[in-house]
């Protein structure tokens, strides 16, 4: 029974806590030679430069993220209620997906309502040199920049730890 109880409680720290990302495909999701290794692009498959859309707010709050990881679908709910709360304050709430599927992307893009402008894919994850700056070796992710581009906290808390991120948050505003 208590070998049981083991077993339970680690699978399921495990399964919720957080996703390791999944290995690349072998070919790249967007066709553009123009693409560097920190470029994103939005659900009209326009490419972004990391440091252009982390920079044009007193606080970027950054989510990483994919569609097929539990608890970053599970973290979802809190993150619309995060925005609601920061609504017309100066934060910018930008999705960084991990998917290696643009389709599956944009299906969990339209079911969590993500903001359009503020939602981004890698075009090719084991490319691009962002998950490795940050080292973000599972996900979800979180981090906080400041209008200069710099991380502020690289390791942030979750919006479903509201009180904690919310004080951060608060704190980079003043």
């Amino acid at each position: 029974m208590k070998k049981s109880l083991i077993l339970l409680t680690l699978t399921s720290t495990l399964l919720f806590t957080a996703c390791s990302s999944k290995k690349q495909a072998e070919s790249s999701t967007v066709e553009n030679t123009n693409l560097t290794a920190t470029s994103l692009y939005d659900v009209d498959k326009k490419v972004f430069e990391f440091k252009d859309i982390t920079s044009k707010h007193k606080v970027t709050y950054v989510d990483f993220w994919a569609s097929w990881c539990g608890p970053c679908r599970g973290e979802m709910p809190a993150a619309q209620e995060l925005r609601e709360a920061y609504k017309g304050k100066d934060v910018n709430f930008v999705y960084i997906s991990l998917d290696e599927d643009s389709d599956d992307w944009m299906g969990a893009n339209t079911k969590f309502a993500l903001p359009a402008g503020h939602s981004f894919v890698l075009p090719n994850v084991s490319a691009s040199s962002i998950p490795a700056q940050f080292a973000v070796n599972s996900i979800p992710r979180y981090m906080l920049i400041d209008s200069l581009g710099n991380v502020v906290n690289d390791n942030a808390p979750r919006p479903s730890e509201t009180e904690a991120i919310k004080a951060s948050l608060d704190g980079m505003l003043k």
